[in-house]
């Protein structure tokens, strides 16, 4: 397992939310990786209509493609799988 934290925005609608942050857990096995996690769902996001996957936009510029399988709106939060492959993060250069 391996967790992924990603900073950007959701495109809805040829729109993009505010930015957020996205944590992704990767769950690698049998050759296949997968991503699921929660989000707080943007106020932008409310009262829209979604016919299938959502696109996370990184600050970085790669996409990210969830299918939100649950809302829990008592807490306002999002409950999703990922489609796809869930870019790598930079590495984190040294500082010797």
């Amino acid at each position: 397992m391996e967790l992924r934290d990603f900073r950007g925005s959701f495109r809805i609608d040829g729109r993009e939310t505010d930015r957020m942050d996205l944590r992704i857990l990767l769950t690698i096995g049998g050759g296949e990786t997968h991503g699921s996690g929660a989000f707080r769902v943007p106020a932008a996001m409310i009262g829209t209509e979604t016919g299938g996957p959502l696109t996370f936009v990184t600050e970085a510029g790669d996409e990210i493609t969830v299918v939100v399988r649950e809302f829990d709106l008592t807490q306002g939060v999002a409950y999703f799988l990922t489609e796809g492959e869930v870019p790598a993060l930079p590495r984190a250069r040294d500082a010797g």
